[in-house]
């Protein structure tokens, strides 16, 4: 699991910033609670996590999970926001890595006209369902009404 001082190096990295003035600055912080944050006194509120998470353009949710996990006093809490961490992790590799995949086999204007296309359209609609049903957590043999269907399917 990532630390708040690793999320805010890969923020200075992705925003070429030279310094954690320039990170606190960016972040809407002080220096002061930048350095609190690295050296673990404290760990960003959900605010400050939001806003990691759209410099690095990830999703909110797994930045804040870990650093409730790292804000965490029990085990059992721990291993809640763990978990919590990993969907949202795995949510987002599975979509990077579905995503991809769509666009290699996106429609061509052939298969559109040939009446293929709705293959395609039916196939990305089961990928956004399948990445909803992982960021819920419900069971893989759970299988519910996807909403996106519908409005893919016309």
């Amino acid at each position: 699991m990532k630390t708040t001082g690793k999320y805010l190096d890969e923020v200075r990295d992705r925003l070429d910033l030279p310094s954690d003035y320039a990170i606190a600055k960016a972040l809407g912080v002080t220096r002061s609670a930048i350095s609190s944050y690295r050296t673990g006194r404290t760990v960003p509120d959900d605010l400050v996590c939001a806003r990691i998470a759209a410099a690095l353009g990830v999703e909110p949710m797994e930045v804040i999970a870990a650093t409730n996990y790292q804000r965490a006093k029990t085990d059992e809490a721990r291993t809640l926001w763990e978990s919590i961490w990993g969907k949202a992790a795995g949510a987002i590799a599975l979509t990077l890595t579905l995503f991809a995949v769509g666009l290699s086999v996106a429609p061509t204007s052939k298969a559109t006209e040939s009446g293929n296309g709705w293959v395609v359209r039916n196939t990305l609609c089961y990928v956004n369902c399948e990445i909803d049903r992982i960021v819920s957590g419900d069971p893989p043999h759970v299988q519910a009404t996807c909403v996106r269907s519908r409005s893919l399917s016309s």
